[in-house]
Formats: C-alpha cells, structure tokens, sequence
C-alpha cells in the first residue's frame, strides 16, 4: 500500500492509470467512507470515464461532508456544466464564492455558466470582476469579448481581443479568432473571412473554427469553400452534427435540396434530442425551387417536421427554454412564403412554436396589456410605436415610412431602430419625425423597452424579415399589435391583433388569408415619395451605348425566389411570339442566377428557342444603373403570384406599360393596385394566356407603348404621396386607443 494513496491515486490517474487509480480510492473509502478528499478523486474519476450522474452524485456527498472546500465545490460545479446543467452550475460556484470570493477559477467559471443561461450581462459582470483582480488574464478578456459578440458589442470585443493579444502573444489565434466573430456582426463578412484564416494558420484549427469560416464564406454566396469548410469540420473533434447542420444550409441555399435533407437527417442522427438541429433541420428550404411538383411535397414534410416539434417541446429548463429561443432567431419558414400558394395554416403552426418559446423566455411580457381609454379622456396623445430594422435606404422605408414622416403630431409616435446602418437621408427622416427614437440591437432588451414605453398600439413594418425580431414579436406587447405586411404574409401568431393592408390590393375574400383581423387602408396603403424618386430619375447617367432599338426589353425586377417554375412556359410562349423579345432579370445571388438560367433555359429549349438571345442576367445594380435599365427599357413584366410593389412605383416613375396577372391573394395584386389608382387596367391580364397575348401585342405595338407611357406620364401622380392611408392609419390608432377593455 502506498504511503499516501490519495496522491498516488492522483499521480494514476494523469498518467491514465484509471483503475490502479480506482483500486486505491476504493480501498481509501472501505477504510475511510466519509473522506471528502477520496469522494472528491472518486468523483473525478467517475467523470473522466464519463459517468457523469455518478460524478455529480459523489462529489456532491464529498461537498456535504466538507462544506467549506471550494475545490470540491468548484469541480461539481464544472461536471453540472459539462451535462449542461447551468443553473446547477451556478449554485455550486456561487457557494464556492460565498467561502472564497477570491477564487477567480470559479468566479470565471460562474461566468460561462450564466454566459450560458442567457444571463450575458450578469456573466459579463463576473468576467470583469475577475479582470479587476488579475487585468493581464488574456482567457478571461476572451471570454468576455464572447460574451460582448452575443450582445453585438463588436467594438467591445474588438478592443478586448487585440489588448488579450497585447498581453499574451501565445493567445494570437484564439483572439484573431474573436476578430472575426466581430467583423460578422458588424456584416464585415470578407474581413471576418480573413481573420478566420489567419486563426486558422496561427494554429487555431479547431472545428469552431472552420465553422464560423464556413459561416463568412455562405453569407458571401461563396458556397463551395463555404461546404467545404463545413465538411472538414465534421472530421475535427466537437464537430459532429453542427457542421452537418450548416453543410445542409449551404446545399439548400445552393438549391440541392436532395443533399440539404440527407445533411439535416445526418445532423439530426448525431443530435436527435436538440431543439436546435431539429428547427434548423426542418427549415431548410430552397430559395428556388426546380419543379411545381416540388411544392406540397415540401411544405408536407415541413409540417410533419414542425408539428413534430411543437409535440415534443418541452420548455421546462432555464436551459431548454435558451436554446429554442436562441435557434428561432437563426433561421425561419422565409423561402415557404415563395412557392405560390396560401399559408395560413402553416403560420399558425409556425407561429404556435415562438409563441410558446416567448412566453417562457420572458413570462412577465407574455400577457397582452389592457386598454385603459386614457386618451379619450384628452389625458394624453395616442402613443403608437413603429418598429423595424430597415430605417435606412431599402424597400421597407420606400413603402412604409411616411406612416411616420407624413402623419400629424395627434399622435406621440415611438421609433423602435434594431439596426445598426445609418443612411442620413432616409434614416433621419424617421428620426426626425419620431417623438421617441429608440436604437437598440439587444432583441431583449428591446422588448423591455417597448413594454415600458406603455403603447396604445405597436406596428411591426415588416414582421418575417428580421430573424432576431421574430419571437419578441410572438410577445404581446401592446394592447393592439399590428403586422404592417411590409413582408406581405400573415404572421400566424396571437400576438398580433390586427394587421395592415391596402384597400385596393386586398381581394375582397381576403380576410381568410389572416390570423389577424384586417384593416383596410385607402390606396395602396403607402404614401410613396414621388420627389424623391424624381430626383433619382433625374441624377440617372445617360446610357453608355446605344440599344439595340430593334429588341423589345421586358423588365423582369423581382427577387428571383419569386419566380416560379409552372411560369417559365410563359415567357417562353412570349419570346415564341416575339423573337425580338429579351427579358431582363436582377439578382445578386449568383447561384440563384445560375439555378434560375438553367430552369429557364429548359423551358426555352422546349419551344425550340436559342434562351442566350432572350435571356438576360444583370446581377445586382445600384440605384442608378437599376433606374437606366428601367428607363431603356420597353415594359415592366410583373411577377405572378408575387406581384412588385416597390419595383412597380419605381417602373411607373419611369413611364413603364406594366403587363400584370393579379393573384388570389394581397402580395399578388400589387401593380393591380398602382394601376387601378390611374385608370389604367387596359394591361392587367385575366389568365395565363391573357398574360402572354398582352405582352406580345405590347411588344409589337411600339406606337401602342409610347401612348401608355403618355398616359401614365399623365396620371401617376395619383400613386404618389396620397395622404389618404395616412388619415386611415391615424384614424385606427386613435380609435383603438380610445377603446377600453
């Protein structure tokens, strides 16, 4: 027997001597049961040969028998974290603390755990607490530079990560590492991609690593480093199941939906309890799909695969309840609303989820305020709050932002700004207009601000088109809230009361489309800015050759997602019917382009039709170049079932014919709208055929183009700065705050 076991025990088990190790632990407490300091080994055994209920269980005796050990206390607290126990964590470091609060392991550790349970800012307060007693720990600034990347305080991380590695050059990939973490919040994504790569080259290999790389590359459409990356971080250590999940991101957004739900199964083999791979998993849809016949297979085995879910959630941890909020705001159902058919139903399954999530995420926000009338009693303005992360040069400001700009002061009007880009001329319009600007990026700490500005009513711009608003918008946060269909989709969730649309683009049987009850605003429900698009006209540079004037140029200006395959056909039958017909198409998206010029090519060549002489792919343009296409442009061909409302203004602005097939439901009867609203409705086809026969006639009749470029020249002023959506919008607010529950 050895003079001294417990050490010789010690010394066996770092030279991985586990059961020489075990023996003398065991003969230690035959002898000796009550030893904390033999509990506190066997515990440590147990958990390095990964029986980890035992471990907990055995130190938490050693800890009973010697109460004042912070040791034992701080050990128990870091295997609690290694089952993802947290909360547990946390208590057995806090009682650590409460003997020693100079046990900065375990104060750094306290830190992770509630790191971990989402509490970033009472972590943070740990981290630092340990800063201030030891300021040249480099780990430490890392891991609150972490925490600082989670709140989007990317300068914070960026100062920390360069002084960690001032202070410890051996700590040079791990901090570069944290740079890129900044530069993707930041959407610096070619700057975080370079400093993943130097990470990468300092030694810091691991499978995080090439993750977050993957993670830059995808955001930059560089989607075959970006796979390939996440396939080599399958093959490191702690990357199984995480870089399936993104590998099946990057096959669906590359539209290989075959390869994406083998990946998501894969992923979901390695995880099979995990919320989170299960939400990513189910929402891996493409964003254009190859085959009509695509369609209800996908959006069946979507809600297989959410109703699956919804059954099995279980929100009754501190921990579960972070990870399914945490994972709602990573991806979303955005690509299901582009197949062409109506989604009540699955947004109300949808949205079912996040409501649940929400409410035990933040359970005091989870039950709708009460309308008390007190503006009726001339106490006080209406307060009505606007919320959206698109106050600066985008479509969302183009259609929505004169609700705050052109509406009169009888309302006190809140700005809720969870953005980060300031683009002075469009963004400090809104700023100027508000009587309250809130910038805040902490989705969070946003919903507390909303729920303490006390709002009659609270209108969401464009719910479904921010991933980090999504589930505080499944939070009743106001006694009336509204969607404002910016994103024209029903937002499925109880949360919203109320949702507006315009009079003229809404089908008269549209309310079955809404979980919300519809007000119907006059117009177009936007009071678009004609000066502003005027001067954009007039700043347009002239062209820098000459057209080929015997060509006929169709505008084809939609998000390609929006296209679908069943219409290909269409403009097939009208290059058949018009050889010198070119279509022209936008998209930044290189794979889109290519996925969109292959299915389009196909049904060209099914006519006998050469597609690279009507087929024509511009990519993205600045406002500029978008405006001179436009303006050298024949006629604007609207999408079907998607109809443009921004690119319709905008095509109109330029004296545009606009050839339109109104769909069944609001987001396709856009340029209806815009059209009706100048007595124009001569081009607005009633079927399929009734589409390509007007865009062929158009085509030919070059004297029968220039008469509705007169016309519409003519009368577009009744589109532009109609204040009429305006009086409605005040009007609904102050009737609804004048309401008492």
């Amino acid at each position: 027997m050895a003079a001294n076991p417990l050490l010789a025990a010690q010394q066996a088990i770092a030279a991985g001597r586990l059961a020489e190790a075990s023996d003398l632990i065991e003969a230690r407490l035959r002898s000796a049961p009550q030893d904390a300091a033999a509990l506190h080994l066997k515990g440590l055994l147990e958990f390095k040969r990964g029986y980890n209920a035992a471990a907990v269980a055995t130190l938490g005796t050693a800890s009973r028998h010697a109460p004042q050990n912070v040791a034992i206390l701080g050990d128990l607290g870091r295997i609690q974290a290694a089952q993802g126990a947290f909360s547990d964590a946390a208590a057995s470091f806090r009682r650590a603390l409460a003997i020693d609060p100079a046990a900065l392991a375990e104060r750094e550790d306290l830190g992770t755990a509630l790191c971990c349970l989402e509490q970033l800012e009472e972590g943070a307060q740990e981290y630092e607490a340990v800063l201030r007693r030891a300021p040249k720990r480099a780990g430490t600034m890392l891991r609150l530079a972490r925490v600082r990347v989670q709140q989007n305080r990317s300068e914070e991380a960026t100062r920390l990560a360069k002084e960690a590695m001032r202070i410890e050059p051996r700590a040079t990939a791990k901090a570069t590492f944290m740079l890129g973490q900044a530069a993707m919040i930041e959407a610096r994504y070619a700057d975080a991609e370079r400093d993943f790569t130097r990470a990468i080259d300092a030694g810091e290999t691991s499978a995080e690593t090439l993750i977050w790389r993957a993670r830059a590359r995808f955001r930059q459409e560089n989607l075959e480093p970006a796979f390939a990356d996440a396939q080599a971080a399958a093959k490191r250590p702690g990357g199984a199941g995480e870089a399936e999940l993104l590998a099946a991101r990057i096959a669906a957004q590359r539209g290989d939906i075959a390869a994406a739900s083998a990946l998501g199964k894969a992923a979901i083999a390695l995880r099979p309890t995990s919320f989170r791979t299960r939400w990513l998993a189910a929402n891996l849809l493409a964003p254009v799909l190859d085959r009509e016949a695509d369609v209800e297979p996908e959006r069946a085995r979507w809600r297989e695969a959410i109703a699956a879910i919804d059954a099995d959630l279980r929100l009754d941890s501190p921990e579960r309840i972070n990870e399914a909020a945490a994972a709602v705001q990573e991806t979303s159902n955005f690509h299901l609303h582009y197949r062409g058919v109506e989604n009540r139903r699955e947004q109300e399954l949808y949205g079912g989820v996040l409501t649940r999530i929400a409410a035990a995420r933040w359970p005091a926000l989870a039950q709708r305020p009460k309308r008390d009338g007190a503006p009726q009693a001339g106490g006080r303005r209406p307060r009505v709050g606007f919320v959206s992360a698109y106050f600066h040069e985008h479509s969302i400001w183009k259609t929505h932002s004169a609700w705050i700009a052109a509406s009169s002061r009888a309302i006190e009007k809140y700005v809720y700004y969870p953005g980060r880009k300031i683009d002075p001329d469009y963004t400090d319009v809104v700023r100027a207009a508000a009587d309250h600007w809130r910038q805040e990026l902490n989705p969070a700490k946003l919903a507390s601000l909303i729920a303490e500005d006390r709002l009659d009513v609270l209108i969401y711009l464009d719910h479904g088109m921010v991933l980090d608003l999504q589930l505080i918008a499944a939070l009743p946060l106001a006694p009336v809230q509204a969607n404002g269909l910016g994103h024209p989709i029903t937002s499925g969730m109880p949360s919203f009361s109320h949702a507006l649309t315009s009079a003229r683009m809404e089908p008269p049987d549209g309310d079955r489309h809404y979980s919300e009850t519809l007000v119907r605003l006059a117009g177009s429900a936007s009071a678009y800015s004609w000066a502003r698009l005027a001067r954009q006209i007039e700043a347009t540079p002239p062209a820098r050759e000459a057209r080929d004037v015997s060509r006929v140029r169709f505008l084809c200006a939609q998000n390609l997602s929006k296209y679908l395959p069943q219409h290909d056909v269409l403009l097939a039958r009208i290059a058949a019917g018009l050889p010198a017909a070119e279509f022209h198409f936008l998209g930044e998206n290189a794979g889109r382009i290519e996925r969109l010029r292959q299915r389009l090519g196909s049904a060209f060549a099914s006519l006998g039709l050469d597609p690279d002489r009507h087929l024509r792919f511009h990519g993205a343009l600045l406002p500029a170049g978008f405006f001179r296409l436009n303006l050298d442009s024949d006629v604007f061909l609207d999408g079907i079932l998607w109809s443009g409302n921004n690119t319709a203004h905008e095509a109109i602005a330029c004296g545009l014919p606009i050839v339109t097939w109104p769909g069944p439901e609001m987001r396709g009867r856009h340029a209806l709208a815009l059209l009706g609203m100048m007595g124009l409705e001569e081009t607005v086809a009633a079927d399929a055929q009734g589409y390509v026969d007007l865009a062929v006639a158009l085509g030919r009749d070059a004297e029968r183009r220039r008469h509705l470029r007169q016309e519409i020249e003519a009368r577009r002023a009744a589109v532009y700065d109609d204040p009429s959506p305006i009086a409605d919008l005040e009007r609904f607010v102050t009737e609804q705050a004048e309401t008492r529950d």
